[in-house]
Parts: C-alpha cells; structure tokens; sequence
C-alpha cells in the first residue's frame, strides 16, 4: 500500500482534474502538467535523462512559460535523478525545495477548533484562491491572469473529486485546504493560513474538516506531501513519514 501511497503524494498534480485553460503532455518517461505560465513533471521514470529534459525545455518555450518543476520522489528513476538534473541547470525551488510525504489512516489528534465549512460557490472559491495568493506572495500579474482562469476552472471541478474548504475566524476567511478525493484516501493538494490567524487552530481545523469528509465518502485515509511549515503540525497530529520528494525548478 506504501507504494500505492507515494505515488499519490509524488504525482499530486496528476489527480486533479485536467485543467481546461491548461494541458497535459505524456512523454517517454513522464508527464508534463501545464497551467498558465507554469508546469511541473511527475510521474518520472526515465531511461535518458538528457533527451527528456530537452523535450520538455523544447515544448515549455514552445508555450512561453516562465519555469517548469521537477517532481522527484523515492519512486522516480533513474537512481540520482535529483543530482543530474542539478548538474544539467536546474535549482532547488525557491518556496518548496523539499516535500514530505505524510500519511493518516484514524482520526487525526487534537480538535477542530475553528468553523471550516466546504466551498460551494464561485465566489468562495475565488476568496480561496486569494488567500493562498496573499499567503504565497503570488505576482500581481500572476494573479490577474489565475483570476481571469477561475470561471473555467471553478466549472469543471464542480461535482468532481475535488473539495475546497475555508475555515473562518471573527466571521472572516482566514484558511484554506484542498482536497483530491482518490480510490486510496484524500490527497490534501493545498493548504493556506494568513499569518495573523496562525496559532490559532485553524490548520488544524482545516485537516479535521477534510478528514471527515474522507471518512464520509468511505476511504478514511489522508495522503499529502507537506511542506516544511505543515509537517510539523501534521506529525503532532498523528501523520506517519512514508518518504520525501525534491522539487526541482528549470528557469526558462
């Protein structure tokens, strides 16, 4: 099951449903996931590392994007993968250079402390989106162009297998979390709290509320590949280390 669950939390991007603004582009040995001016490789398993990275820079540039992101986990090949792909010009990422992959399968501790109610309208779902921008310190150009995108894309996750969630403080927005809904559990793909909320429970409620709706929809099993601000927090509540991922970023 460990290996079923790796692949969830190193191929996260593939989960989601395929973005209708974006594309999605299988290569020998990987995919490539675009949306806007970004992508990012998963489900790496290469035989030539070289002839896989210019194909991928050949169709980047070919759309005008700015970086692509390099999903390398304990499941990738070749072996070293991360090492050579440094040497070929790539960085760590800037915001995420590593991930941890988590797993909980019972009730995560603590409590639900805050109000984390589902998203259910466009409007919510853009003052989501927001938060994670303001969190992430995300361009304004950036933004102008995602907000531009939400309609589409708020369109063709509803009903699907994706949940978002917003937890509030003082009747304010003050989180956020998603959630992929997979035949092995819930894959958290984003979460976001605003600094002046932190401490506060709210990460917390967060997780507490997708927990339930896992156990509701009969896979009572989050997977996440956590960053290093969420890990901790996810380990005093009960999540287990299964590996880790290298994200691994191409400046175009």
């Amino acid at each position: 099951m460990d290996a079923t669950l790796l692949e969830l939390s190193e191929e996260a991007g593939l989960w989601m449903p395929p973005d209708p603004l974006g594309e999605r582009i299988r290569g020998d040995g990987y995919t490539m996931v675009i949306s806007g001016r970004h992508a990012s490789v998963e489900r790496i398993r290469l035989g030539d590392v070289d002839a896989a990275l210019a194909e991928v820079r050949t169709q980047a540039r070919k759309r005008g994007l700015e970086d692509v992101t390099w999903w390398v986990g304990e499941l990738s090949k070749p072996p070293g993968l991360a090492e050579q792909l440094l040497a070929l010009g790539l960085e760590p990422d800037p915001d995420q250079p590593h991930l941890v992959s988590l797993v909980i399968e019972s009730r995560p501790a603590g409590e639900a402390s805050v109000e984390a109610l589902p998203v259910e309208s466009f409007e919510d779902y853009l003052r989501a989106l927001e938060l994670d921008w303001e969190v992430w310190n995300v361009p304004a150009d950036d933004r102008a162009e995602r907000r531009a995108a939400a309609p589409a894309r708020w369109q063709s996750l509803s009903g699907g297998n994706v949940s978002h969630f917003l937890a509030y403080l003082d009747g304010q927005p003050a989180g956020f979390g998603r959630v992929v809904f997979t035949p092995a559990g819930g894959l958290l793909m984003g979460g976001a709290v605003l600094p002046e909320a932190r401490g506060r429970g709210v990460y917390t409620s967060l997780v507490h509320a997708r927990w339930a709706e896992a156990v509701a929809r009969g896979t009572p099993r989050l997977i996440v590949g956590a960053g290093s601000m969420s890990t901790p927090i996810l380990e005093r509540l009960g999540f287990r280390r299964i590996g880790a991922i290298r994200l691994l970023r191409d400046r175009l």
